[in-house]
């Protein structure tokens, strides 16, 4: 290494070297070499200066440290920072998050890359959410024109059909065929027009402070004419106090119209259903059930997704839709509640329905 020559002038028969060595590293070796017989007045000078290079050396050192710890921060680490910050906006949904870290380096292309695909992530989101409304509103709009030509042609089939005594037979059954597939069709679109609706960002539920126990109970008489008349056995086990949640009326008897409508549809005479409201200590659980035909287990977590079929023959026999429990599923959802369906073949099924109490 370089060496550095220290005399010491306080005691010309005494000299003092102090070598210094300064490698391409960090690290720094100091030697000191002195004469035995010089004075102990030259040997404190000379540890004086030791000591002295050696602390400046530690000040240079924590020095150096803080500004390369400085410039890391502003250069590595902030924007680094300013990444992640970005990067988990987007994962979280926020797809107008943008980096901003006005630097003129490698990070300035990363910065120019990152904020290029959070825009035309942005851009493909909203086309698809606007693409995504005008389909719902199509729809929604065909659903409801196509309701009224479509009431015509059942009602004059019918019409026709109390009159077919003067037809014969063959043009009987046709008749028979249209006024079945007419109604089966005017109730398809009622439940595309109802799903569509309730997904429509105009769309919004009527609530009201409501005792859930006494509407239940009002509810259930409601039903009751098509359950004795599908020749179901029944029970209804509901708390007598009052139990307060926010409710829209009209679209919870839909709910449970859809229910029991389901229940009847594909069970046989006999079955028994019953209807339980559990008083919880933050939400109300009602309990929809049947001990009917049920459904394979695993196809339990995918019934509430609209036109899902168990049974493709069975829906055509019976006029199902496969919209009822995907409308019902949703007007729980927009309660604030849950819907979930325990169920195995041959088991019957049990809807939960859990609504938060107020």
């Amino acid at each position: 290494g370089f060496k550095y020559h220290y005399d010491i002038l306080y005691n010309p028969q005494a000299k003092f070297w102090l070598i210094v060595t300064f490698p391409t590293s960090m690290r720094l070796d100091i030697s000191f070499v002195y004469n035995k017989e010089a004075a102990s007045e030259d040997l404190k000078n000379v540890s004086f200066v030791f000591i002295s290079v050696f602390i400046f050396y530690l000040l240079l050192l924590g020095l150096l440290a803080f500004i390369f710890s400085k410039i890391t921060s502003i250069h590595i680490i902030k924007p680094l920072k300013m990444l992640k910050e970005g990067t988990k906006a987007l994962r979280e949904g926020d797809y107008s998050a943008r980096v901003s870290m006005n630097l003129k380096n490698e990070f300035a292309e990363l910065q120019d890359t990152f904020n290029e695909m959070a825009e035309k992530i942005e851009t493909e989101i909203k086309l698809r959410e606007q693409s995504e409304a005008e389909r719902k509103k199509i729809i929604m709009d065909i659903s409801h024109d196509l309701k009224n030509p479509l009431a015509i042609v059942v009602g004059y089939t019918e019409l026709c059909l109390k009159k077919a005594e003067s037809l014969d037979k063959e043009l009987h059954n046709y008749l028979q065929i249209i006024f079945k597939n007419s109604k089966r069709a005017g109730a398809l679109l009622n439940d595309l027009f109802e799903f569509s609706k309730l997904e429509s960002s105009e769309f919004s539920m009527k609530f009201h402070k409501t005792d859930i126990c006494e509407y239940l109970r009002q509810a259930c008489g409601d039903i009751l004419p098509m359950i004795e008349q599908a020749g179901f056995e029944y029970s209804f086990d509901i708390p007598e106090k009052a139990v307060y949640v926010m409710l829209d009326v009209s679209q919870m008897n839909r709910v449970l119209f859809n229910l029991a409508e389901n229940a009847i549809r594909y069970n046989q005479s006999g079955t028994s259903l019953s209807v339980i409201l559990y008083d919880d200590k933050t939400n109300v659980i009602i309990y929809f059930s049947d001990d009917g035909i049920g459904i394979p287990s695993h196809l339990s977590k995918n019934i509430f997704k609209p036109f899902v079929r168990i049974d493709d023959s069975r829906n055509s026999q019976t006029g199902g839709t496969g919209l009822g429990l995907s409308i019902a599923y949703k007007i729980i959802k927009s309660h604030g509640g849950d819907m979930e369906l325990k169920t195995d073949l041959n088991k019957g099924c049990t809807y939960i329905i859990t609504l938060p109490k107020i």
